[in-house]
C-alpha cells in the first residue's frame, strides 16, 4: 500500500499554427507541445503484505557483493520491515501534448512518463544494487523463530501438518546437523548416585510411567519411562531421530500430540518450538527460519526495482493574454489516469488528476516557450494487488 504524489517543475515548448494565440481574434488553433519535468517523489507508506494478511514482516537481501540467489540464508533476518523509499525521477522525465485553443481557452491531451527507482536500505546514491530492490515476506513461523516468540510458534507449529514439519526437520538434517543435534534431545533417568545413563529412544507411542524398564517415548525431548539408568540407551537421540522413529512420513499420529499415556495437548508442538527459540544461537534460528519458510510457509519473494508510471491526462487551460505583455501566466486542471506499475510486467491503472500553473513566452508567431510546475496525484485507496511474487 502507497499514496502517491507528485511535485514537478518544467520547461515546455509549444509549436502552434502560424498565427499567434493573441492575434486569433477568435479563430481556434492546433498546437503541439514537448515537456521536461524532473519529478520530485512524495510516494509515502509504501509497504508490501501477502493478500491473505499472513506476512507478518518484510526482510531486505542481505548484499553481499555477488548476484541475487533466491536462497532463505540471503536475506537479512535482524532487518524486519525496512523503510522501502524511491529516488527522484530527473533523467527520464519527458511530456507530450496536442491540444486546440481559442482565444486563451485550451483543451489539450497530455502524456507523461516517470520513473522512480528504488532507493533501498543500504543505498548511497551513486550506484544502482540488484541487491537493494528484493524483499521476502515472512509469514508466522519464520517470524516468530527469529523474534524469539516460543508460545506462538508452537500454536502455528499445532496448525502445521505432519508431513510438513517432517519435511522441514529432514532439510534441517541433512543442511544443518549441527542444527538437528540441539533439537528434541531426548533426556536421562539418571540423576546421581551413580546410575547409568538411560536416555529416551524415539518410538511411536509413550509406555506407562509404571511399566519400568521401557525408555520409548514419542514426545520430543522425552525421557522413557525407567525409573533407574542401566546403560541399556546411553546416547540421546535428536530430531533426525524423533522423525525417523515417532513421526516417519506424515507424523504417524504424532503431530502435533504425542502418543501414549500422560500426554498433554499440543505437547511435542510445544517441545520443538521451546527447543527452536531456547536451544539455537541467533545465528541458527536465521538458518531455520529460512528452512521453514521454504519447506512449510512457501516463502514469496518480490523484486521492486521502481515505481513507474504513465499518465494519460486531459487537461483544461487558460491563458491571461494581455496586448503588450510578452509573459502570459497560465493555470490548467487535469482530469485522467495513471498506469502504475509496481512490480516489472503489471501495471495497475488509477485515477488521477493534476494541478499545473507557470508563464509563457511567443518566442516566435508559431512557438512559445513555458516554465511552470505542476502538482500530479494518484487517487484511490493506494492498493496495488496480484503483484508477482517468486519463491524461494
Amino acid at each position: 500500500m502507497m499514496s502517491m504524489a507528485i511535485v514537478m517543475a518544467g520547461n515546455d515548448v509549444r509549436a502552434h499554427d502560424d498565427v499567434s494565440a493573441l492575434d486569433t481574434g477568435g479563430a481556434g488553433y492546433f498546437y503541439v507541445g514537448l515537456d521536461y519535468s524532473p519529478a520530485f517523489s512524495k510516494i509515502r507508506d509504501f509497504s508490501i503484505r501477502e493478500s491473505t494478511g499472513e506476512t507478518k514482516a518484510v526482510y531486505p537481501y542481505l548484499k553481499d557483493g555477488k548476484s541475487v540467489k533466491l536462497e532463505s540464508h540471503k536475506f537479512d533476518w535482524n532487518t524486519p520491515d525496512p523503510r522501502i523509499g524511491f529516488k527522484d525521477n530527473m533523467l527520464v522525465a519527458m511530456e507530450g501534448s496536442v491540444g486546440y485553443g481559442i482565444g486563451g481557452a485550451r483543451v489539450e491531451l497530455e502524456i507523461g512518463y516517470e520513473r522512480f527507482k528504488t532507493k533501498g536500505i543500504r543505498d548511497s546514491g551513486s550506484t544502482e544494487d540488484e541487491a537493494d530492490t528484493v524483499y521476502l515476506l515472512a509469514k508466522e513461523l519464520a517470524y516468530d523463530v527469529v523474534t524469539g516468540q516460543t508460545d506462538n510458534l508452537a500454536a502455528a507449529l499445532a496448525k502445521t501438518s505432519g508431513r510438513d514439519i517432517v519435511q522441514f526437520a529432514k532439510a534441517v538434517g541433512v543442511s544443518h546437523p549441527n542444527i538437528d543435534g540441539k533439537v528434541c534431545v531426548t533426556k536421562s533417568v539418571a540423576t546421581g548416585g551413580g546410575q547409568n545413563k538411560s536416555f529416551g529412544m524415539y518410538a511411536g507411542v509413550s509406555k506407562a510411567r509404571t511399566e519400568q524398564g521401557d525408555n520409548a517415548t514419542s514426545l520430543c525431548a522425552g525421557r522413557g519411562s525407567k525409573h533407574t539408568g542401566d546403560n541399556s540407551s546411553p546416547n540421546a537421540q535428536v530430531l533426525r531421530d524423533f522423525v525417523t522413529n515417532t513421526l516417519k512420513e506424515d507424523g504417524n499420529g504424532n503431530w502435533p500430540t504425542s502418543k501414549g499415556d500422560d500426554t498433554k495437548p499440543n505437547d511435542n508442538a510445544a517441545a520443538v518450538a521451546k527447543d527452536l527459540v531456547q536451544e539455537l544461537t541467533p545465528e541458527e534460528k536465521t538458518i531455520v527460519a529460512g528452512l521453514l519458510a521454504k519447506t512449510i510457509e512457501g516463502g514469496e519473494v518480490v523484486e521492486i526495482r521502481a515505481v513507474s508510471s504513465t499518465s494519460v491526462m486531459v487537461n483544461a487551460c487558460y491563458d491571461l493574454l494581455s496586448e503588450g505583455l510578452g509573459v502570459v501566466p497560465y493555470a490548467c486542471v487535469g482530469l485522467g489516469g495513471n498506469f502504475v506499475g509496481v512490480v516489472d510486467g503489471h501495471i495497475t491503472p488509477k485515477l488521477a488528476y493534476r494541478l499545473k500553473a507557470g508563464l509563457s513566452y511567443q518566442l516566435s508567431p508559431e512557438i512559445s516557450a513555458f516554465a511552470g510546475g505542476f502538482y500530479h496525484r494518484v487517487v484511490g485507496d493506494g492498493v496495488y494487488d496480484d503483484l508477482p511474487a517468486q519463491l524461494l
